[in-house]
């Protein structure tokens, strides 16, 4: 391997100074860097080192850790991991992974790139670490090697935390590091696709499939986060690094990007990154903005269940077969019932994640009613919720969306 990129980091020393905290109502423009792959020369700065929320920047680090342990010998691409119960049920983007099955190292980490898995995330962390929270402080530890100075991970995923922050000009070092010290792995963050069974499974990333020259990086997304992305491309010899965080939309952290690595190729060298300043403050929470219909953000897709009475006729942790349980029930109930909606709504228990089919909208007679009649043959069949509970269920998956990192 060769010398850790970071001592090009330390140059200089990094410099701290203090901001005041910012909150959602401010709505702070999004934070941005972009760099000289080849020299760590700063080309752009805005606002680079105010603390951000990281959401899936983070498998970054869970990548590096990854192929560090396969330059050392402790791992290979080929090696078994097995998949927990707590990474099984990890929510937000993931692969689908059953518990008690195992997947390849390589496939784990090509689907944290591809996709932003959080199974697999969590399945690396456990086999590499024993457990995702001694994991998750390697990462911190690997973090302070590499001059991350403002960097604290909580988990291997990019689930918001208290505590879990970065910077913009963090994920620029950390971009950096992995494309020097990892150049035979860097092919990797360029792919557009991955096979998993029988499927294609196509990249999350829209800059890597839409930017001439791009070699790809990472996307991330939380409602607390907004929607950030790390970049890297390359034209006429010349190479960059882009990091935009907290943009308020898909098209938005695309656009910036686009737009920062088209004026990298022509800018200047500025200072190095190490003499990029880091600021002490606590990172915005953009969840007002992202996540409640004004910035349209992906976490509106939570149901929104009609007024009245619900009854729950299936659950599971295979959501196609929820879906297909539900849709059996409200064909054989639509009539005793009068009618009603279907929805699929999440529900975390116990670290997992359940899927719970209902049929909401209904009168209090008919869901009474008819769901004492099923729990006489089954008393698992079915579940009454009054209007309370659904409510209740809608918030819960609100909330559970807003942590949900991609």
């Amino acid at each position: 391997m060769r010398p850790c990129f970071s001592a090009l980091v330390r140059a200089l020393p990094v410099l701290t100074a203090l901001a005041a905290p910012a909150t959602a109502a401010e709505a702070p423009p999004p934070a941005a860097i972009t760099v000289d792959a080849a020299t760590g020369a700063v080309l752009e700065d805005r606002q680079a080192g105010q603390p951000r929320h990281p959401a899936s920047l983070t498998k970054m680090m869970t990548l590096y850790l990854g192929f560090q342990a396969i330059g050392q010998g402790r791992a290979s691409l080929e090696t078994p991991i097995a998949v927990s119960d707590k990474a099984a049920g990890q929510g937000g983007s993931t692969l689908g992974l059953k518990s008690g099955a195992t997947i390849r190292l390589g496939e784990a980490l090509r689907a944290l790139v591809v996709r932003s898995a959080n199974d697999a995330a969590v399945a690396i962390a456990e086999h590499l670490a024993g457990s995702e929270e001694a994991f998750a402080r390697q990462m911190t530890e690997q973090a302070a090697r590499l001059g991350m100075t403002a960097t604290r991970f909580h988990n291997a995923t990019g689930l918001t935390a208290p505590g879990h922050v970065t910077t913009a000009r963090d994920m620029a070092v950390l971009a950096l590091a992995l494309r020097h010290d990892f150049p035979q792995h860097w092919p990797l963050f360029a792919a557009t696709s991955m096979r998993w069974g029988k499927a294609s499974l196509p990249t999350v990333n829209g800059f890597v499939a839409s930017y001439p020259g791009a070699e790809g990086l990472k996307t991330g997304f939380t409602c607390p986060a907004g929607y950030n992305l790390a970049a890297a491309a390359h034209r006429d010899g010349r190479a960059a690094i882009a990091v935009v965080m907290g943009a308020t939309a898909k098209d938005q952290r695309l656009s910036l990007a686009s737009g920062l690595m088209n004026k990298a190729f022509k800018a200047p060298p500025g200072p190095l990154l190490a003499q990029t300043v880091n600021l002490s403050s606590a990172p915005p929470d953009l969840s007002a903005i992202v996540c409640d219909g004004r910035g349209g953000g992906e976490e509106s897709a939570t149901p929104r269940l009609p007024k009245g009475w619900a009854i729950e006729v299936a659950g599971g942790r295979d959501r196609a077969e929820v879906k297909r349980q539900l849709a059996g029930k409200m064909a054989e109930l639509r009539r005793a019932l009068g009618g009603g909606s279907t929805a699929i709504m999440i529900r975390p228990t116990g670290g997992a994640l359940r899927y719970r089919g209902l049929i909401a909208g209904l009168a209090e007679d008919k869901a009474v009613t008819v769901c004492l009649k099923l729990r006489q043959e089954d008393e698992n069949n079915c579940l009454v919720l009054p209007p309370p509970a659904v409510e209740g269920a809608m918030e819960t998956e609100r909330r559970w969306r807003m942590l949900s990192a991609r």
